[in-house]
């Protein structure tokens, strides 16, 4: 009887051992399913951050690419109105300027006429000269926003 009784408890503690053991093996691999869960939960919370910034980034790139293309039409239309002035006459070019249309006359007419088609070259070549740098300095402006953009953290 007494050997059933130790066969009993023995049967008893190497299945409480094994009992124990399992129960520590899948405590282990809940925490590490546990790790991976939380792992990949951050790196799914860096990713949405990741995609939001850049989304940021676009719009406002977005925006600056907007506002050259509108700086951009109003160089024409202040090349526009140069023209339109200098043919009306509320502006004049300044004698450098204005010698280079005249310089093609000869002598004897340089003064008493004036050649209307040259006239109208340089009021072309003034307002591409005004629209070009009105161009420029919008490009300049677009640059420099893209580059203060690029290096905002």
């Amino acid at each position: 009887m007494i050997r059933v009784l130790l066969t009993l408890l023995l049967a008893a503690l190497l299945a409480l051992g094994w009992s124990l053991w399992r129960t520590e093996v899948h405590k282990g691999a809940a925490k590490s399913a546990e790790a991976r869960a939380e792992s990949a939960e951050a790196a799914a919370d860096m990713l949405v951050n990741v995609i939001e910034a850049e989304r940021a980034k676009a719009t406002q790139l977005a925006a600056i690419a907007e506002i050259y293309e509108q700086e951009k039409q109003d160089a024409q239309a202040v090349a526009d109105r140069v023209a339109d002035d200098l043919r009306a006459g509320n502006l004049r070019l300044r004698r450098e300027i204005g010698a280079l249309y005249t310089a093609q006359l000869s002598g004897a007419t340089a003064g008493a006429a004036v050649d209307h088609a040259a006239a109208e070259r340089g009021i072309e070549i003034a307002a591409a000269a005004v629209r070009v740098g009105a161009e420029s300095d919008a490009q300049l402006r677009a640059c420099q926003a893209i580059v203060k953009a690029d290096r905002e953290p």
